[in-house]
């Protein structure tokens, strides 16, 4: 009986202790480059939809994966007009390690640069595969069909 309730103690700590990294380790360390194309308008699809590639570095070592963002965001604006506001979306990275990030778009802005692209930038929270706040930004260009949009993200 008292071999098996030290067992029972020694299994407890090895479990506790195998779980202490994955708690320290639960805000990612995401940076890298991201470049993706529009395949849906807002005024088209309710949101504008991109989806592209992400090649960086997470928590210190390469990754490559894919990247999908639906965002809601004010009128485009005109040259001289100020920024629009980015009012909400998801977002979600996925490694070819299997390992996924996603969350919420927080906020942003879409300001025009007068030739047919759009300085971009982009607040986002990290609700799945991590804790935190990614930011990105970059340019949107509506110079090619269909429009593109790349830039660097980081955590």
């Amino acid at each position: 009986m008292r071999a098996r309730f030290w067992s029972f103690i020694g299994l407890t700590v090895l479990l506790v202790a195998g779980a202490l990294p994955v708690q320290a380790s639960s805000t990612p360390s995401i940076q890298g480059r991201v470049s993706a194309v529009e395949l849906c308008a807002q005024f088209q699809c309710g949101v504008a939809i991109f989806v592209g590639v992400f090649s960086g570095q997470v928590d210190g070592r390469l990754a490559l994966g894919t990247v999908a963002v639906a965002v809601n965001h004010e009128d485009l604006p005109e040259p001289d007009d100020p920024p629009a506001a980015i009012t909400g979306g998801q977002w979600t990275i996925r490694l070819l390690s299997g390992r996924t990030f996603s969350g919420d778009v927080t906020g942003g802005a879409l300001q025009n640069n007068g030739n047919n692209t759009f300085n971009v930038g982009v607040l986002m929270h990290v609700t799945s595969g991590g804790t935190g706040t990614v930011r990105f930004g970059g340019t949107l260009s509506h110079n090619t069909f269909p429009p593109t949009l790349g830039g660097v993200i980081v955590q």
